[in-house]
């Protein structure tokens, strides 16, 4: 499984109970690598992907599910599914926002394989980050 995340500079993911911001260029590069498969969210996500309704599935426990491929997760914890997970693909907005909900995950327990950096339409500069475990 590969899981979706986009992360400030401390890990950070939400703010009361919101998303610390959004792109449309982070969406469109997420879109553009899955392949046609869809991508799975929570209903906390569905505002977000209102413009990709055809390539996603709403499941709000991803993770006790067969099956996905790709899950954006941005109001969940990983650390007790990190074993289903085999890529993490981060997009780090390159700063820091007010955070009061971290991403849990290690990760010195995995390898980057692959950084780019993403033109953004709210972001001068997003850093895309693949990581792999092993």
């Amino acid at each position: 499984m590969n899981v979706i995340l986009c992360l400030d500079d401390n890990k950070g993911l939400l703010f009361n109970n919101r998303r610390q911001s959004r792109d449309k260029a982070v969406l469109d590069d997420i879109f553009n690598g899955l392949n046609g498969e869809k991508l799975t969210i929570t209903s906390f996500s569905e505002k977000l992907f209102t413009d990709y309704c055809e390539k996603i599935t709403v499941d709000d426990t991803p993770f006790e599910n067969e099956g996905y491929v790709n899950v954006f997760a941005e109001n969940l914890s990983l650390q007790q599914y990190f074993t289903k997970i085999d890529k993490i693909t981060v997009y780090n907005w390159n700063r820091v926002y007010p955070c009061d909900f971290y991403c849990d995950v290690d990760f010195s327990q995995l390898t980057l394989i692959e950084e780019t950096e993403l033109m953004g339409n709210s972001h001068e500069k997003i850093t895309k980050q693949i990581f792999t475990k092993g």
